[in-house]
């Protein structure tokens, strides 16, 4: 009898010791899995040049945003996945304040990408005839472009709506029972 409870005891630590080991491997795989998100997760600057410090509205952008302190005009189009997700997390004109939408229609119509994610909100621009990306000499998207005082700041892309919420100048408070709203 005290042989078979010696061996099961064996067993039962060999198994544990097994046990234990796999879990350590999966957390250093985990750990790996981070590592490659948080590369694939980091936003890219994109060269303003000349464009730098000029007001919004000499691009066909909204002239409120030339009077704006603190603002974000995120660019996206309807055929990019990351658009489609970051115009997903928007859906239903959840947009922040801080920020605006141009909708950039690479084919077909801009109003069946904007009716798919319900982004209806009056700081939701469509760039049909691609006026605005023209002039500001944009073919990437999607690209946050930042305004201080009125002016463009800086630019770059965005490639997680993580990312994009932690681009918008105004802190946003996300909650489950309704829309999301700014924080005060």
């Amino acid at each position: 009898m005290t042989t078979v409870l010696l061996i099961v005891i064996c067993l039962m630590a060999v198994v544990l010791f097994v046990q234990i080991g796999a879990q350590v491997e999966l957390f250093e795989q985990v750990k790996q899995i981070r590592g490659y998100l948080d590369m694939e997760d980091k936003p890219t600057p994109v060269e303003l040049g000349t464009l730098e410090g000029a007001r919004p509205s000499v691009f066909g952008l909204p002239a409120s945003l030339d009077k704006s302190d603190q603002a974000m005009v995120l660019f996206v189009s309807n055929k990019c996945e990351t658009c489609r997700n970051l115009a997903s997390a928007l859906r239903g004109g959840a947009v922040p304040p801080s920020m605006w939408v141009v909708v950039v229609p690479v084919s077909g119509d801009g109003n069946e990408f904007i009716a798919e994610f319900e982004l209806y909100s009056e700081r939701v621009i469509l760039d049909e005839d691609e006026r605005i990306v023209g002039s500001l000499g944009l073919d990437l998207t999607p690209v946050a472009l930042h305004v201080a005082e009125g002016k463009l700041t800086r630019a770059h892309t965005v490639p997680t709506v993580r990312q994009m919420y932690a681009a918008a100048p105004i802190a946003y408070k996300h909650t489950l029972a309704t829309k999301s709203s700014a924080q005060h």
